[in-house]
């Protein structure tokens, strides 16, 4: 099966295609319509942690944790579903074209965490973790830096202080090998930040730029 064919398996079964002549390749073809299902399997859970609320306090620990910003009014009037769907939507194709898996190689146990981080002006980004690899995938779904760079920012679980994970690439989706230290900070609960710093990211340690975008990490 060519690439192209399992990653249309791979829309039908996030359902990003509505196609007619893929649903009607899907009844016909009984190889396709098992790499559907394969895909099926693989991306189970990624959407349904959508339906969760955000809990009361998340925002406001988001502006305690970066003090530098005076954006705090702004950011309540950011919608934690804003972008969700397409961020999720975003990782989930691109661990099917970086990830894809031999044809007769069975699913990795456990799908990874992910994050949705949005914004109120459209930003949007989506982020896979696998805590197995220490691996970080972020995938930005739209991101303007200006003149400066993005950095990426997590507060750990418990704790009120953002630690950097360093500058990202905002027009392409990239991976990130976290160093253990890293990696003993990111854990579903964890909320991931992205402020707009100068080039090469904040000569502080902290964020000093506007935060732009933010979401929860989640497992899946």
């Amino acid at each position: 099966m060519s690439e192209e064919d399992d990653l249309l398996a791979a829309e039908l079964a996030l359902g990003l295609n509505q196609d007619h002549a893929a649903q009607a390749r899907k009844a016909s073809d009984p190889a396709f319509a098992a790499r559907v299902q394969w895909w099926e399997q693989h991306f189970a859970g990624l959407t349904v942690p959508l339906a969760q609320q955000a809990a009361p306090d998340l925002w406001p620990r988001i502006a305690a944790a970066l003090p530098q910003n005076d954006n705090a009014d702004a950011a309540r009037r950011w919608k934690i579903i804003s972008g969700a769907m397409a961020g999720v939507a975003a990782v989930a194709l691109f661990l099917a074209v970086v990830q894809r898996p031999q044809d007769a190689a069975p699913p990795r146990p456990g799908a990874p965490a992910v994050a949705s981080l949005a914004g109120d002006r459209g930003n949007a980004l989506a982020i896979s973790y696998d805590g197995q690899s220490h691996r970080l995938t972020v995938a930005p779904v739209r991101l303007d830096p200006g003149k400066g760079d993005a950095e990426l920012w997590v507060i750990p679980v418990g704790s009120d202080t953002a630690v950097s994970l360093g500058v990202i690439d905002a027009r392409q989706p990239r991976s990130h090998q976290l160093t253990d230290e890293q990696a003993r900070l990111v854990a579903p609960g964890a909320v991931f930040a992205i402020s707009l710093e100068p080039l090469g990211g904040s000569p502080t340690g902290k964020a000093t730029g506007p935060i732009v975008a933010k979401g929860t990490l989640i497992a899946t």
